[in-house]
């Protein structure tokens, strides 16, 4: 994600330049003078006598300390594991000559110079940042460096900071652990100067870009189209997806066509939605479908099966309700107890034979009649009973049958 213009990164001390006061440019330099000159050098001796963050330029690097200048011809010492924390096989490298650093003075060295450090001076940066971003209402970026009672300890560019809990995510964290190590955004919501601790909230910052997200999908959304979403909740009456930082409900009867099954989806399972009513107004609710993305079963029902049609089966199930009878294994039919032929004993297991009606589409199952099967066939037996006798052929006339 990009990094927002308000951020406070973790490298941001060395964005820092030194501030007025502090020596920066050596004799010589074009449009230097020799008096301000003096006066930088002077500053920064008094910053370090009252232990202040002081810029200074590096001199050297031997093989377990950084020189710097301090200034009026003196020359203090930084440890160089500070700038490397491994010296074997350091995961910074070590700073250069000419280029500046924050110390704070620590103490004096045997034999002359001043004994610097750069951790806290970082620290010291560092604290100064948090409690302008606290002022400024700024974010800050920081190292989760451990799981504590109530929430988390995090690392704020050398300031150690809490993170409750409650603050870290906006759902409950369930495993702890997994954020130790992890980078965060966060507020720095409570500033206790005189103890040094600061209190973060990180669900703030998810909760502000959580909010530009569903603003900007609500204005892209298009009722039709199809988004793919995240199961955050499972209820017995709807599943909640998540669409990118926007929440929509997915009801039971949009589930699956037939019976819904809600145990057949899990929280954090990702799958595919169609927008069915798109939110207009703050506070209305985003509907979504999970069956209109599949084929409807009962309209393949009736193209197989045709009103009017005959089919076949085997009878399943007899009922004061009606006859239900399987036409295939994955096909059944139902005739309703006002459709059923009274003259015909209903026994589970035998054939049947009826017209179709049309289909259930609650169901999906053929709806059909014995009663109307058997008056087509009685029509059909009275029609060739009353059919007229075929005409005498001439032969049939002049040849009468022998009469015995």
């Amino acid at each position: 994600m990009e990094q927002s213009k308000t951020d406070l990164n973790t490298g941001a001390w060395e964005k820092a330049g030194p501030e007025t006061g502090d020596a920066e440019n050596e004799p010589g330099h074009e449009g230097e003078t020799m008096e301000a000159l003096l006066a930088q050098q002077a500053a920064t001796s008094e910053k370090l006598a009252e232990h202040k963050v002081a810029w200074v330029k590096v001199i050297a690097v031997t093989k377990d300390a950084v020189l710097v200048d301090v200034g009026e011809k003196n020359e203090g010492a930084v440890p160089l594991v500070e700038f490397v924390s491994d010296l074997s096989t350091p995961n910074h490298p070590a700073p250069t000559p000419g280029q500046r650093v924050p110390v704070i003075k620590v103490g004096g060295l045997k034999g002359g110079g001043i004994a610097l450090s750069h951790l806290k001076a970082k620290i010291e940066l560092g604290w100064e940042m948090a409690v302008k971003a606290h002022a400024e209402k700024q974010r800050v970026r920081g190292l989760v460096s451990s799981s504590v009672k109530g929430g988390f300890i995090v690392d704020v560019q050398g300031v150690q900071a809490f993170l409750p809990a409650s603050l870290a995510d906006l759902r409950p964290v369930r495993d702890p652990k997994k954020m130790v190590g992890t980078g965060v955004r966060c507020y720095v919501i409570e500033v206790n100067a005189s103890k040094r601790q600061l209190v973060l909230s990180r669900k703030a910052v998810l909760e502000e870009e959580a909010g530009k997200r569903k603003v900007k999908i609500t204005s892209e959304l298009r009722p039709g189209e199809v988004r793919i979403g995240r199961i955050v909740r499972v209820s017995s009456e709807s599943l909640i997806i998540d669409i990118g930082g926007l929440e929509g409900m997915v009801r039971a009867p949009d589930m699956a066509w037939g019976k819904p099954d809600p145990a057949a989806f899990e929280r954090g399972q990702k799958l595919k939605v169609k927008v069915l009513v798109k939110p207009e107004k703050e506070g209305e609710i985003l509907f979504l479908g999970i069956k209109q993305l599949q084929p409807n079963p009962a309209d393949a029902l009736k193209r197989r099966f045709i009103a009017k049609s005959t089919v076949s089966g085997k009878i399943t199930e007899v009922g004061a309700h009606g006859v239900r009878f399987e036409i295939d294994s994955k096909t059944n039919a139902f005739v309703p107890a006002a459709e059923c032929d009274t003259d015909i004993v209903y026994k589970i297991g035998d054939p049947i034979k009826a017209i179709v009606l049309g289909v259930d589409f609650a169901n999906f199952e053929i709806r059909a009649s014995t009663l109307k099967f058997s008056e087509i066939h009685d029509r059909k037996r009275v029609a060739q009973y009353m059919k007229a006798p075929p005409p005498l052929t001439l032969g049939q006339l002049l040849s009468p049958e022998d009469k015995g």
